[in-house]
């Protein structure tokens, strides 16, 4: 995480994003180039548009941090998608290779052997196999701080993992291996059914230059190395990001056309819709719902990858009273009951869809052109909730706990995003909680995003609103909640929120059946044991809308991919 600025350094920030609202013509060909960030000037004389290299100007979310090890953030991957080169880079819903010439697999499907092109960093430094490799086997490794080795060890399962990740064998002994400059060795345990040797995210690592930044590295543009379509060459902190585009770059004549992109963070909506309709802006990646109606022209929807829902620390902080109740089946089951989800979604959602279950469209069931959904129902709660099944569950758990009435309970903190929309949905669920149960033990923390970040990946809460990709595959989304599951043990400390044998070798099982009917029936059995345990409460699944400029063309937000996919993007 980036650790949060001095005083000094957060009015120096916002004293800039001050400057860029009152220019009148920032980041506009021609405008006034008064201001704190990158213009674009008006030569011509005449007021016409200026013929200075093409570039875009995005309003979204600022990056959580650019350590490439410990990110578990798609804020992070935004920045990663324009930034590092990729074994195979994501578009549209298809891996394309970029720094692999070839690749072919064995007859086993176990070994996966790729052949590199000679690439290079931005600073024109020879990219090795090597760097591919040190990058999985950094993020497989939890003592350097990374809390997705428990997926990367479901997902792929390279020979070894399992018992790198519990420090019972030596790197060297793990099925990654740079053979030489230009040849990356991929050995798995078995075949996994998901993974086609293209769907995988790697980024190269420079071993050398992550020991010399130590836990700076991605704190600042100077602990950054970039290497793929361009170079981050500002980062002013909770103002904006600039990107210029790498001549080094191996496709840097075929794609990203654009010569500089900026990305503005920390508008609020209502700001962010006056400067895209001024022209100071060209997108806006996500459009607030008061200002829907007024940019309906340029609007474009995009599903969402990701379920948002409660979910519970049941450590309760290492106080062992809010341990047992968090812990309580009884008692999560009864927050859930209590919820009308289409009433909560109506309110404070309206681009997204109230949900009740894990697995829930567009992934795909028992065969490509079928939902999993459709296929494999599940017994759950319901949409409007049921309030009479939520009182009988509370007086269950209240009875097992041992406490006479609800007033008894110990506080709560909910722990949320510090938002208009997070706020306005955490305010939702405490009022219903309150008038459904009685329940007034639950108060709302709010905290901007990175730290409320930083206290969910180290147990600082009793309750999180989270957001989870639920991607396109239900591995995707069940191997977050395995015994080591990236979320379930965030820490990666084998401190699991939740544990259930039978869930974890239903998933397991599941990976490497290479029949595809069997495979999702298991996968449902796994759900259905996810949602009668409740480890955590589902509210909605998101969509978006953003705003795109008629200047712009070519623009794709491709949440699934967690990328901002310029790869096409052009700027008149």
């Amino acid at each position: 995480m980036i650790a949060q600025k001095k005083l000094a350094a957060l009015v120096l920030a916002l004293s800039l994003l001050l400057a860029l609202l009152a220019g009148c013509g920032t980041y506009t060909d021609g405008g006034d180039t008064s201001g704190g960030a990158p213009q674009t000037e008006d030569s011509s004389g005449d007021g016409a548009p200026a013929s200075g290299p093409a570039e875009i100007t995005i309003v979204c979310q600022q990056p959580n941090t650019l350590n490439l090890i410990q990110s578990a953030s798609n804020l992070d991957s935004y920045a990663f998608y324009l930034t590092q080169e990729m074994l195979f880079r994501p578009y549209d819903g298809n891996y394309q290779p970029e720094a692999v010439e070839s690749w072919e697999t064995d007859e086993t499907n176990t070994v996966y052997t790729y052949h590199l092109k000679e690439t290079t960093w931005a600073d024109g430094t020879p990219i090795t196999a090597a760097d591919f490799a040190y990058y999985l086997l950094s993020r497989l490794d939890p003592s350097s701080g990374s809390s997705v080795a428990g997926d990367l060890v479901a997902n792929y399962n390279f020979v070894n993992s399992a018992a790198f990740m519990a420090g019972e064998c030596d790197a060297s002994e793990v099925g990654i291996e740079a053979v030489d400059d230009l040849t990356l060795v991929l050995t798995l345990e078995a075949p996994m059914a998901d993974f086609d040797g293209t769907n995988i995210i790697c980024y190269p690592l420079d071993a050398d230059f992550v020991a010399e930044q130590g836990e700076a590295l991605g704190g600042t543009v100077e602990n950054y190395m970039s290497s793929g379509p361009y170079v981050l060459t500002e980062w002013v902190y909770d103002a904006y990001l600039t990107y210029e585009k790498n001549p080094n770059w191996i496709l840097a004549n075929e794609q990203f056309p654009l010569e500089k992109v900026t990305t503005l963070n920390t508008l609020d909506p209502g700001t962010a819709a006056s400067m895209f309709e001024s022209g100071e802006v060209d997108v806006l990646l996500t459009v607030g719902k008061d200002y829907l109606d007024i940019l309906a022209d340029h609007l474009v929807y995009s599903p969402g990858s990701a379920i948002r829902a409660v979910q519970f620390n049941t450590y309760g902080q290492g106080d062992p009273e809010k341990a047992a109740l968090l812990s309580n089946k009884n008692f999560r089951m009864a927050l859930s009951y209590a919820l009308d989800r289409e009433a909560i979604n109506a309110a404070v959602n309206p681009t997204g869809a109230g949900i009740n279950r894990y697995l829930n469209t567009p992934i795909t069931g028992k065969t490509p052109e079928s939902y999993f959904a459709d296929d494999f129902p599940v017994d759950t709660v319901p949409m409007k909730g049921d309030a009479e099944r939520a009182k009988a569950c509370l007086q269950a758990a209240l009875d097992e706990l041992g406490y006479a009435s609800v007033s008894d309970l110990p506080a709560l903190s909910y722990l949320v995003f510090e938002n208009d929309s997070y706020r306005l949905t955490g305010e939702t669920l405490v009022d219903q909680w309150k008038q459904v149960l009685g329940i007034e033990c639950i108060t709302i923390e709010l905290q901007p995003i990175p730290d409320a970040i930083g206290k969910m990946m180290s147990y600082q809460y009793d309750l999180y609103y989270t957001s989870m990709a639920n991607g396109t595959v239900p591995s995707a989304f069940l191997n977050y909640w395995t015994s080591t599951g990236g979320i379930n043990d965030v820490t990666g400390s084998g401190m699991p929120l939740f544990r259930n044998e039978e869930f974890d070798n239903l998933v397991k099982s599941a990976a490497t059946e290479l029949d595809r009917e069997a495979r999702m029936a298991l996968y449902a059995q796994a759900e259905q044991i996810l949602l009668d345990e409740a480890p955590l409460i589902l509210i909605n699944s998101d969509g978006n809308y953003s705003a795109i400029s008629d200047r712009v063309s070519g623009f794709l937000f491709n949440s699934y991919d967690e990328a901002l996919e310029l790869n096409r993007t052009t700027v008149q």
